[in-house]
């Protein structure tokens, strides 16, 4: 006997999901079994029972009867307006740090505990960092190839650190993973540490007591 349901659950990078039936019942589908390309959430389908691995009731033979057009990705553009109600010039955590470790920088180089290449190492490496995170989030927007959270992570240790912050800012993306967000926060310490030791003179005096 044919069954027609809606799909109610997919996974489009595994190629599976579940589409419910009229009466209620969830039967388990896999796009081998779909004839007629890819289906999206809320489609149609027309579909005979059997069971599959583990005894569970499956859909074979799947048709798409009625399709929904896939949503629209959200642009670049449209993630970097601020949420209802919040000012575009509310100041974030991360923008904040980011603002902190450039006028240590400045600090430290008007002060000459620094020479001038370490700010343009600093806006170089951030400049850099920055154009990840974007390319990061515009491939996690189109399902592309995504920039690995290691390659981040290194460049952002290597001076990229405030590019990178403003960027997670800015794209509202890496911001929710706790082991990510960890991360690139125990790197904004060090660095934000590093060039507060620079800007009040402590390297140079602990250097002194060193006899260096």
């Amino acid at each position: 006997m044919r069954h027609s349901g809606e799909l109610i659950q997919w996974n489009n990078k595994g190629g599976y999901g579940f589409v419910r039936d009229d009466t209620g019942r969830d039967y388990y589908v896999h796009i081998s079994n779909i004839t007629g390309g890819r289906p999206h959430l809320g489609d149609r389908l027309a579909f005979d029972t059997a069971l599959g691995r583990k005894g569970r009731p499956s859909a074979v033979a799947v048709t798409i009867t009625d399709t929904t057009p896939a949503p629209r990705p959200a642009t670049l553009r449209e993630i970097k307006q601020p949420a209802p109600g919040v000012s575009r010039y509310k100041l974030g955590l991360r923008t904040a740090a980011a603002t902190l470790m450039t006028l240590l920088i400045l600090w430290a180089i008007a002060s000459d505990r620094a020479p001038q290449w370490l700010g343009l190492l600093y806006a170089g490496m951030g400049a850099g960092s920055a154009l990840l995170y974007r390319f990061d989030k515009l491939y996690a927007l189109t399902g592309k190839y995504r920039v690995s959270e290691t390659n981040l992570h290194v460049v952002d240790l290597s001076f990229g650190i405030i590019g990178g912050l403003a960027a997670q800012e800015v794209y509202r993306h890496k911001t929710v993973k706790p082991r990510f967000v960890a991360t690139t926060w125990g790197i904004a310490l060090l660095h934000t540490l590093g060039l507060a030791a620079l800007a009040f003179g402590w390297l140079a005096a602990f250097a002194g007591q060193l006899g260096w």
